[in-house]
């Protein structure tokens, strides 16, 4: 499959996921609200309000993806790839935001003792929350990963917050109608920290990733060592990567064989730049810089 073919296979995919998991949304938003009202039960009712910032997330990682996917311009000559982080960098602070109010909400609710037991609704809308939210959670995850989106995957584990905090509310609702009415508002305050810390983990990532963040060292490590064994390379004087989006792009410089002609050097640049795109995933780029290598020393070495 070729490279547009295959952007355009995932984009399709991306696409048909986050569209599906907007449809259970929608559906998940009106049976947690309503049980939660009719039950009186706080922490269903904060339940939500986090699946209906989940239908807005979506709806912002849709635009984002879209944009990325835009061929570069004269205006934006390296691609529009950074547009999908900065989609999942907002995803992060709404899921912030919704974590604090979530837990502002819960906890005013136990310093005002404004606790009832919830009716026996919530519990079985709480359940069937949990299934749905795992399963959006394991569809976006897979596709995700395969397009290497990371506003995919900052939507999955939006997704995966949500089912984590539907179990808390399955608890808060449960321990209400045991009679330990405290445990449903104390449910929202958990599920505020769960979706708070996903929030910013998601954040942090995405701000490296906004600061042109390398690949790992350990791959990098890895590429090197493939480059002066499978080519003419006789040093590498300097590799950097940065993450753009999805993408990846390589600035390397190496030594070659100072009478090598240009047609030999021209060859060697390309057999690097083709050893970095088998050995690292979702290269965008590659410029490859030839040094001359000082004809007395012609042993290999790495930096």
């Amino acid at each position: 499959m070729k490279l547009n073919e295959q952007e355009s296979f995932f984009s399709n995919k991306i696409n048909r996921v986050i569209f599906i998991t907007i449809i259970m949304n929608v559906f998940l938003v009106l049976m947690k609200l309503g049980a939660g009202h009719f039950s009186g039960s706080k922490a269903l009712i904060a339940d939500g309000l986090h699946s209906a910032s989940d239908i807005v997330t979506s709806i912002g990682v849709i635009i984002g993806i879209g944009i990325a996917k835009k061929p570069r311009d004269e205006q934006h000559q390296y691609g529009h790839e950074k547009v999908e982080t900065i989609a999942a960098f907002l995803l992060s602070i709404a899921l912030i935001y919704t974590g604090i109010k979530i837990g502002l909400g819960s906890a005013l609710s136990i310093i005002h003792k404004d606790m009832v037991i919830p009716g026996k609704f919530a519990l079985y809308a709480a359940l069937l929350s949990i299934v749905i939210k795992e399963l959006q959670y394991q569809i976006t995850f897979k596709v995700g990963k395969e397009a290497n989106s990371s506003a995919l995957m900052a939507d999955a584990w939006h997704h995966r917050s949500d089912a984590l905090s539907s179990i808390a509310a399955f608890i808060g609702v449960l321990g209400g109608r045991l009679g330990f009415t405290i445990l449903d508002p104390l449910a929202g305050v958990v599920v505020s920290a769960i979706v708070m810390k996903v929030g910013i983990e998601i954040f942090i990532d995405c701000f490296q990733q906004l600061i042109d963040v390398s690949i790992q060292l350990k791959e990098l490590e890895s590429v090197k060592h493939s480059i002066l064994r499978k080519s003419k390379v006789q040093c590498i004087n300097d590799i950097r990567t940065r993450k753009h989006g999805s993408k990846v792009f390589v600035d390397i410089r190496v030594c070659v064989d100072a009478t090598m002609d240009i047609y030999n050097g021209h060859c060697v640049a390309e057999e690097v730049e083709n050893i970095i795109r088998s050995e690292v995933n979702n290269v965008k780029d590659v410029i490859v810089h030839l040094d001359p290598f000082p004809e007395e020393s012609q042993q290999k070495e790495v930096i």
